[in-house]
């Protein structure tokens, strides 16, 4: 599968993964201050933003998308950072291929399963009948009552797109992503650990890492570090990318001892 991506900056290759329902788009600002020392590829994941779509979506096959992504673009060896979804993908890619990742950056995820905590956005997805709704101000309005925190709304509106047909539709293939939305949640598994530098960065608002996680985190990932951004929930690079830019730089340069 050829994965849509941005590319900005120059040296060393960085990769930039995503979380559901997001795109790369959602790392611009980011990847300006990160391309000042490196080779940044924002890459939409499969079924999402302008990658090609298929009914198969775990994080197997998305993690293979990264390989043939590298194989692509004739990167051998490169630093990924993957938020939420985009972490587990890393994860996987990273124990599948350990000799191809140089530093490996999870932002607010772990490595353990977790329920889909996403109902009401699941819901205002399937509200919106396209054809009835014809802008996109009609289409906040219809998803408003399931999503009150209107920066979310943003979010998952950033998802909208004129079709060739003229027509408002998601550009993220939404009945795949649903019908699979288990596979999101569940647990990676680990058969031999990850022995590269790797940095959890958690979201101090947020609980989707716990000090409760680490030592099975630190089985998986021996050489793990872990650093706390504050002022931030599960969305850290988006409620506090001053910290969270100067963290992972930190430790993609060399830091070995991120601020926690």
């Amino acid at each position: 599968m050829e994965l849509f991506y941005r590319r900005s900056g120059s040296g060393h290759p960085l990769i930039i993964l995503h979380g559901l329902f997001g795109s790369g788009m959602n790392w611009s600002s980011l990847a300006k201050h990160f391309g000042k020392h490196y080779e940044v590829f924002l890459i939409d994941q499969r079924n999402h933003g302008r990658s090609p779509h298929d009914d198969v979506f775990n994080y197997a096959v998305m993690a293979e998308d990264i390989f043939e992504f590298f194989e692509q673009h004739q990167i051998e060896k490169a630093s990924v950072i993957g938020h939420s979804m985009g972490a587990k993908t890393a994860f996987t890619f990273a124990l599948n291929h350990p000799l191809m990742v140089d530093k490996l950056i999870a932002a607010d995820m772990g490595i353990k399963e977790y329920p889909v905590q996403d109902e009401a956005i699941q819901k205002a997805l399937l509200s919106l009948d396209f054809d009835e709704v014809g802008s996109r101000a009609e289409a906040e309005t219809v998803i408003e009552p399931y999503i009150s925190d209107w920066k979310t709304r943003a979010f998952i509106l950033q998802n909208l797109h004129w079709g060739k047909d003229k027509r408002l539709g998601w550009r993220m293939n939404v009945p795949a992503i649903l019908s699979n939305i288990d596979e999101v949640g569940r647990a990676i598994q680990v058969k031999e650990p990850y022995l590269g530098d790797t940095l959890f960065v958690k979201g101090a608002l947020s609980d989707y890492i716990l000090a409760s996680d680490y030592p099975s985190i630190l089985k998986s990932f021996p050489s793990a570090l872990f650093s706390e951004i504050s002022d931030a929930g599960h969305w850290i690079h988006a409620d506090n990318p001053m910290q969270f830019g100067e963290v992972v730089m930190g430790f993609l340069l060399g830091d070995e001892s991120p601020s926690t």
